[in-house]
């Protein structure tokens, strides 16, 4: 708990290089309870945030935690940190009077989108950082007209023409 009190993403470019590893990686190599338990801490500070009509129970909690390791293995906490925040601040939609386990899917499907944009963005901008380290091709071509008059030379006999118009 002392690491996620401390961790504090700003962004999703924060989330892609970790200190820790993704939850599939605890959950193999801590098992599955204390990947749970992590989970039901992380998640219960972010329930408290709210104050809802109905709150969600236990089986409630882990349902919806069950659910999340099995969509996304491949977040950190980073992820869920920042998830939480944005939550928080509703950047995915606004609570009226309820909290539960699709609500909090709904709005991790949200994240998710955002997550992958902008790591496609990222993906590219690092693309074309590369692209002028590599020299165009340099290629030696004409135009359909220019072709169309180099075809009446040569059909009208131009040694040249025949030669330029000869595949190599």
């Amino acid at each position: 708990m002392l690491y996620w009190e401390s961790i504090k993403p700003k962004s999703v470019i924060d989330v892609f290089n970790p200190e820790l590893p993704s939850i599939y990686t605890i959950n193999r190599e801590l098992g599955e309870t204390k990947l749970q338990a992590l989970m039901v801490k992380w998640m219960n500070s972010f329930l408290r945030f709210y104050s809802v009509n109905g709150s969600m129970d236990a089986i409630q909690v882990a349902d919806t935690i069950n659910l999340i390791i099995e969509t996304y293995p491949h977040y950190t906490q980073e992820d869920f940190k920042l998830f939480f925040n944005m939550a928080k601040k509703g950047l995915f939609g606004q609570v009226f009077g309820r909290m539960d386990g699709e609500v909090i899917m709904n709005w991790l499907a949200k994240y998710d989108i955002h997550r992958d944009t902008v790591a496609q963005n990222e993906s590219i901008k690092e693309a074309d950082r590369y692209k002028p380290l590599s020299e165009p091709m340099k290629t030696q071509g004409i135009s359909y007209a220019e072709y169309q008059e180099l075809k009446k030379r040569a059909d009208s006999g131009d040694e040249e023409a025949i030669k330029m118009i000869m595949p190599p």
